[in-house]
């Protein structure tokens, strides 16, 4: 059964909403909707974050505001589980 959650997230000084996919595969994978149609496709293929050794990977991306977008809800993901996050150090 795949869980489904909802977290709250800033992003440029405005309150957003997401609903979170939890699917349990080798690793821990969350799927991220926004419920903002905007900000939802500007997230589009980046959408999906990984839980290794206990912390949130989060990758680096070569669009900066889908960057920021990134790791505003990937902070919000670490608050409400109480994570750590790891920037990868990734080549883009």
């Amino acid at each position: 059964m795949i869980q489904i959650i909802s977290i709250e997230f800033e992003y440029r000084q405005k309150t957003y909403y997401a609903l979170v996919r939890i699917k349990e595969r080798n690793t821990t994978e969350y799927h991220i909707t926004i419920m903002n149609g905007p900000l939802e496709q500007k997230l589009y293929g980046h959408h999906v974050f990984i839980e290794e050794d206990g912390e949130f990977l989060l990758d680096p991306i070569p669009d900066k505001e889908c960057s920021e977008l990134r790791q505003a809800v990937g902070r919000a993901l670490c608050e409400h589980y109480n994570k750590p996050y790891h920037l990868t150090e990734k080549k883009v």
